[in-house]
């Protein structure tokens, strides 16, 4: 505890006064998504939909600090009218939702492997899509359910794209830090993914950089190409 008080001392001391309500107010979402998230995990997988699932995620997943960190990072004091415009906030939104669907906190994609086998994964993205009707995939189709995780990945993505060529001009000096706060956006999911893939925690390659033999037969994780 006393580490965190620490951390937070810091960080707010260190944050300008324009992102540090931001800060307060998305951390302040992540703990009340981790209550939130705490109490879907002790609910059978099959009484969550993909809908409520990903509702808790958005916020429990903890990304929302890291899009006010990187604009301080980056110095983008971009106006708060802007800010809460419904195409910024979307486009947050799908940012959330590709680190979620791609890896979190013990989460979906790429640590899904490694949560099947230790606890059976029952808190996944993957593990509802395979009881949620919307999917579309048969009982017990693992494969199936990846594969619609993947696509939802990739939808998501395209939708993002979209979104930023549709955006309105918010005033020339505003503009160009929107563009800016997007490449952020972009540096969370990118960066994400990279971590996930070089660091030991979800168990994709052993010490020696050789795939691990595990029972898991010919399911393959690969997102659909652009």
């Amino acid at each position: 505890m006393r580490c965190i008080d620490s951390l937070t001392d810091r960080v707010l001391n260190a944050i300008g006064d324009a992102y540090k309500p931001y800060l307060v107010a998305s951390n302040i979402l992540l703990a009340e998504g981790m209550v939130k998230e705490a109490i879907d995990r002790e609910t059978p997988a099959h009484e969550l939909t993909l809908d409520a699932y990903m509702d808790t995620r958005r916020d429990s997943i903890g990304l929302r600090p890291f899009l006010d960190l990187g604009r301080w990072i980056q110095g983008l004091d971009i106006p708060h009218e802007v800010l809460i415009h419904p195409d910024i906030a979307k486009m947050e939104e799908q940012t959330i939702d590709l680190v979620s669907l791609a890896n979190s906190d013990e989460q979906d994609l790429y640590s899904y492997k490694k949560e099947f086998f230790e606890s059976g994964a029952h808190h996944n993205y993957v593990t509802v899509a395979l009881r949620d009707p919307r999917a579309g995939v048969a009982t017990g189709d693992r494969q199936g359910a990846i594969d619609y995780t993947c696509r939802q990945f990739s939808e998501t993505l395209i939708k993002l794209r979209r979104q930023q060529e549709a955006l309105p001009s918010f005033g020339e000096s505003v503009d160009g830090k929107v563009a800016q706060y997007v490449g952020v956006m972009m540096d969370l999911v990118v960066g994400n993914i990279q971590w996930s893939l070089a660091c030991r925690r979800y168990g994709h390659f052993n010490p020696a950089g050789v795939p691990q033999a595990l029972p898991w037969g010919d399911v393959v994780f690969e997102m659909d190409p652009l």
